[in-house]
């Protein structure tokens, strides 16, 4: 598999509270995260680094213990009680953060995804781009229920209230999302920072339009480019299923 990830603290923000991670657990199985830390400066961006280390551990030694969608909900429930405790020795009253883990089992052609908050995942797929995630928000609620639309979502006075993240209550529910994967499949994890300035149509537009090597850069450019008014994290993952072609 191929990957590319960037990070930027965009234009407004003093800090950087995103965190990312991609790792193999072997040449076939990969995990890859994106965080977005809330609380305010210091304690958003130990939160989303405490939830993407102890959620990445918790899948390394416990892989082949669950099946996969259970061991998700298992690593980010673990991930949940860890920042909770950090809030706890470091005083830091509202510390949290959203998560959104991809595990990808490319020799069964399968990608499993946990999710609380509303970082994002998306599959392009034949020139096409669905979202796999729903946004734990209160104008993730209203796109659902058909009152507004995405567009409408990215300015919604609501677009920034949670109704779920890690860290801000003793149980947490995750959403688990399980998909076949066909061969030349991307899959792209982002933060609100992306979403809330670049919609979907664009977001396949460019990376259908850009090389593996330029297209994470690019679509934090665009971010940033439209005022990059939260941090922004992205990353892509071509997956080896069957014969690729390259995008």
């Amino acid at each position: 598999m191929q990957w590319s990830a960037r990070t930027s603290r965009g234009l407004v923000r003093p800090e950087n509270e995103d965190a990312w991670m991609v790792q193999a657990f072997s040449e076939r199985v990969w995990l890859a995260m994106v965080a977005d830390g809330i609380g305010g400066r210091d304690a958003g961006e130990v939160a989303s680094a405490v939830a993407i280390k102890h959620c990445g551990e918790f899948v390394l030694h416990n892989f082949g213990k669950y099946p996969p969608g259970e061991l998700l909900i298992h690593a980010m429930k673990s991930g949940n009680r860890k920042v909770l405790k950090a809030a706890a020795e470091t005083g830091a009253t509202g510390m949290g953060t959203t998560l959104t883990a991809a595990l990808l089992l490319e020799d069964e052609g399968k990608l499993y995804v946990g999710h609380v908050g509303d970082s994002r995942a998306y599959i392009l797929s034949c020139g096409e781009i669905r979202q796999i995630t729903e946004d734990h928000s209160l104008a993730g609620e209203l796109v659902r229920n058909g009152a507004i639309t995405e567009e409408a979502a990215m300015t919604h006075p609501a677009r920034n209230a949670l109704t779920a993240a890690l860290g801000t209550e003793a149980s947490v529910p995750v959403a688990v999302y399980e998909e076949n994967l066909s061969a030349g499949d991307v899959v792209v994890l982002c933060t609100d920072g992306l979403t809330g300035l670049v919609n979907s149509r664009e977001i396949r537009d460019i990376v259908l339009s850009m090389s593996r090597r330029e297209v994470a850069q690019k679509l934090i450019d665009t971010a940033n480019e439209r005022g990059g008014y939260d941090n922004v994290t992205v990353v892509l993952l071509w997956p080896d299923i069957g014969k690729t072609e390259r995008i």
